[in-house]
């Protein structure tokens, strides 16, 4: 604390004088005769000269002290001798060292198992005519499924047929069924 309290003070005190200054020559300034602003100017340059000053000691104090902390660090033994630091206490071994049982499993516990990717897919740019969710690629429609449906891909793969890529789908109802891949927002982690 000793080694940054000296340079706060000497910045806090800067701050006072550039205020002091400043407020000085705003309240002078426009009431005074010519050579009394003259005056007045060289007074305020001498006040920000020692503002500078201060924050010039200031800033040197604290790159002092970070170049004797450096200088610490680098030179242990002799820190501890000027008493800038306090001697490390030796760790207490036992010898001969003992072995640190390994756990073992507890059978009761689950094992964990990967937690599976669910891709979903929202219905976009069928003009708000929907679309046909079908019982196989291209066959026969099992209903309309409206603009904006959320649907849940299935792990079947993508079948190509007619000019159209067909992906087995789940509605949020649980029907199944296959729809057009052209019509299917998909989700981020599927595409």
């Amino acid at each position: 604390m000793n080694g940054i309290f000296i340079p706060v003070v000497l910045a806090i005190v800067g701050l006072v004088t550039a205020a002091a200054t400043y407020r000085g020559i705003r309240r002078g300034g426009a009431r005074l005769y010519t050579l009394e602003r003259e005056a007045m100017l060289r007074r305020a340059n001498f006040t920000l000269v020692g503002t500078v000053l201060l924050f010039s000691a200031a800033i040197g104090l604290l790159l002092m002290e970070r170049q004797q902390l450096t200088t610490t660090l680098d030179e242990p033994e002799q820190a501890v001798e000027e008493g800038l630091v306090s001697s490390p206490t030796p760790a207490i071994e036992q010898f001969p060292p003992t072995t640190t049982p390994s756990p073992t499993p507890d059978p009761d516990e689950p094992t964990p198992t990967a937690t599976p990717v669910v891709c979903r897919a929202s219905i976009e740019d069928t003009g708000g005519s929907g679309l046909l969710l079908r019982s196989t690629p291209g066959g026969e429609e099992l209903s309309i499924l409206p603009e904006g449906t959320l649907l849940t891909l299935l792990a079947d793969d993508p079948v190509e047929l007619n000019g159209f890529i067909w992906r087995k789908v789940r509605v949020i109802g649980g029907e199944e069924g296959w729809v057009a891949e052209d019509y299917l927002a998909i989700g981020a982690p599927c595409e």
